[in-house]
């Protein structure tokens, strides 16, 4: 059972280090997944700060937006932990996207 998810619940912006800490039936992973407005190319691959990590109960895990995949872009991380009895906490992380000027 995940007990207690803490993080600040905010707007982010990309590069800005998240921090997110949860307490539950080790072990535990977090799947992070990252969508922006407007959308990727379908071609394109996953950044290196999406995917599933190993979460252990009461550890900080850090992570954070990708700064090129978010400039000039809108969007948001979906953020799924899952523990070790199939227990799942899910929720979504604004991302403010930086504009480039030329």
């Amino acid at each position: 059972m995940i007990e207690r998810v803490f993080f600040n619940e905010r707007t982010y912006f990309p590069g800005e280090r998240i921090a997110l800490t949860a307490w539950g039936d080790s072990p535990m992973s977090v799947e992070i997944l990252c969508f922006v407005r407007p959308p990727s190319p379908p071609s394109l691959k996953p950044c290196a700060e999406c995917g599933k990590f190993p979460l252990v109960s009461g550890v900080e895990f850090r992570f954070s937006a990708n700064e090129r995949l978010f400039t000039n872009a809108q969007g948001h991380l979906k953020v799924k932990i899952v523990d070790a009895k199939g227990d799942a906490w899910q929720t979504q992380i604004e991302i403010e996207g930086r504009t480039m000027t030329l």
